[in-house]
């Protein structure tokens, strides 16, 4: 008897499991959440682009940035020579 009810409890917590599985599954999303999820889709990608586009543009800033600091440092030691020569 025991080894009956036991099945019986097995077998509906089996069901009850697999209905509940089976109800979150099937539900499709309509029309305006498709929408939506392309729309985001399309976002991101919009998004993507822009990150790309402004790291290309630090990269051009931070290469102006080093050659104008080797300009300064080359400056800078010029005009040291200078006035060491001057210093003479």
């Amino acid at each position: 008897m025991r080894n009956i009810a036991r099945m019986v409890t097995t077998f509906g917590v089996a069901l009850l499991f697999s209905s509940t599985l089976l109800i979150g599954c099937s539900s499709k999303p309509n029309e305006a959440e498709m929408k939506q999820l392309n729309d985001l889709k399309e976002e991101v990608a919009s998004l993507q682009k822009e990150i790309s586009a402004k790291e290309q543009q630090k990269a051009a800033l931070e290469k102006e940035i080093a050659e104008l600091s080797a300009k300064v440092k080359k400056v800078t030691d010029d005009q040291a020579i200078v006035k060491q020569r001057l210093a003479k």
